[in-house]
């Protein structure tokens, strides 16, 4: 396609889980709309483990204000009552705006380019209270930003990235920082890649990690509070014109975490809707 959406969720703000209508559902890429195209993006997304579960939902829109550069918003919600770590892979109860500039875009052949973009934004607590340890914490706003990379051709995709976010402090309190990171190997057989008027399938292989700092509690650190998780699963995207249907599921492959506090989180999954209006310069992909 000519042109890609975005995720809110590439900001490392609310998470990664909103897919770009080619791109994979957990992990860090780089496209971004092209100019005046507006991008939707809605899903649920569930985490479970032995401490509980938590699900979410959200809406995320982007728009393109220069072809390389994107504004984005995210407006999330959650239920359930789990004791689950931080993550910024998974959206938690914040509001995020933000922008991500796509720095570099070379295309090497035909149909194949090498990317780079960079996302930075604001997060903001909602209307929703957190559960498990997070509950009774005093929230403030927080910055995130992050750094994906990649190539994408035809047939194939790889993209690399990383996010961090920070909180400031209130009354004392101040929710973990987040280092997050991904890793994403996609593939796209011959068969699969039909014409506009026709469904398109991508599979991808998504390795994603997170890493949080310890919680600050009214001045005090919680004792064993950090943690850190990698988790591996596959995804799939399905294309029909101006719309994309993503979905899949990652169980841990590694696990630092106290399970006094957080239990054995045993699975995460999610599935995510996205339409594409494309701008009047631009009105097929």
């Amino acid at each position: 396609m000519k042109s890609s959406m975005v995720l809110a969720c590439a900001l490392s703000l609310p998470g990664i889980a909103f897919a770009s209508d080619h791109g994979p559902v957990f992990s860090y890429e780089t496209p971004v709309n092209s100019q005046g195209e507006v991008s939707c993006d809605a899903g649920i997304f569930g985490r479970s483990g032995s401490k509980g579960s938590q699900f979410s939902t959200g809406t995320g829109c982007g728009y393109g204000i220069t072809p390389h550069i994107t504004a984005n918003v995210f407006l999330p919600a959650t239920f359930g009552s789990g004791s689950l770590p931080e993550s910024r892979i998974y959206p938690g109860s914040e509001w995020s705006a933000g922008a991500s500039w796509r720095f570099l875009h070379s295309v090497t052949s035909v149909g194949k380019r090498i990317e780079s973009t960079a996302s930075l934004g604001v997060v903001v607590p909602g209307p929703q209270q957190d559960s498990g340890v997070l509950a009774g914490l005093h929230r403030a706003p927080g910055i995130a930003g992050s750094l994906a990379t990649g190539l994408a051709s035809r047939s194939q995709y790889v993209w690399v990235g990383g996010g961090y976010t920070r909180f400031a402090e209130a009354s004392q309190s101040r929710r973990p920082d987040t280092i997050s990171w991904s890793g994403v190997y996609g593939y796209r057989p011959a068969k699969l890649r039909r014409g506009y008027h026709q469904w398109n399938y991508r599979g991808f292989a998504e390795l994603t990690g997170e890493h949080t700092g310890n919680v600050r509690a009214e001045g005090a650190i919680l004792p064993n509070s950090s943690t850190t998780t990698v988790w591996l699963g596959p995804s799939i995207l399905a294309i029909f014109k101006t719309v994309s249907i993503s979905a899949g599921v990652q169980a841990p492959v590694y696990r630092d975490a106290s399970d006094s506090l957080y239990g054995r989180e045993h699975v995460r999954f999610a599935i995510n809707f996205s339409y594409l209006k494309f701008s009047a310069h631009n009105s097929s992909p």
